[in-house]
């Protein structure tokens, strides 16, 4: 009879089902950790692809003066040549910080923008201070969640746009070894080189 009563009782560890405000807090902090560490992860990508990318380019090159000896004549290769300076740039953008404008991804929210300053010359440290003791630290944090966000989802579009150029640019090599090797000697064109 008294565990009927225990269990028809409400209980204090399972509560109404609501998080906590520090289970909240929490929960934030976690989210922007991993966030930032999903914006890192792209920027080493980013920089591994580059080095891998261009170190690649000595045994491409041999590659294909192999299969024509006109190869650096060649219109097609110089194509080839401006689009892996492309790519590497691309690389190079995905590194490159992002910066927000002043942007509605806080909503109706009334953020201070305390935690990613987009702009610290428009901010004193009074200022900052003063902006401090009024802190909303849900709201806060809720919004530096949202702009991470969005730096790590323009980050991973940045990094796809590489990916993109890279296989084009290798199926380029392809296209070029296959009709380098099509090239006579006396063949003299945009594609043969001269």
């Amino acid at each position: 009879m008294a565990e009927e009563g225990v269990q028809d009782g409400p209980r204090s560890d399972v509560g109404d089902g609501q998080p906590s405000k520090e289970e909240r807090i929490e929960f934030l902090k976690q989210a922007i950790a991993f966030t930032e560490w999903n914006i890192r992860s792209f920027d080493t990508k980013a920089q591994i692809s580059i080095a891998a990318f261009v170190l690649s380019m000595n045994p491409l090159w041999t590659i294909l003066s192999s299969a024509n000896a006109r190869a650096g004549s060649s219109l097609f290769v110089a194509a080839l040549l401006a689009l892996f300076v492309m790519t590497v740039l691309l690389y190079g953008y995905v590194i490159w910080p992002v910066s927000l404008t002043e942007s509605n991804l806080t909503g109706m929210w009334e953020s201070k923008g305390l935690f990613y300053v987009g702009d610290p010359t428009r901010l004193t440290a009074s200022l900052y201070t003063y902006r401090l003791k009024g802190l909303a630290i849900e709201t806060e944090l809720a919004a530096e969640t949202l702009k991470l966000a969005s730096i790590r989802d323009i980050k991973g579009r940045r990094f796809r746009h590489a990916l993109v150029s890279t296989i084009v640019f290798y199926a380029g090599v392809v296209v070029a070894f296959l009709l380098f090797r099509t090239c006579g000697a006396s063949d003299s064109s945009w594609i043969c080189g001269k």
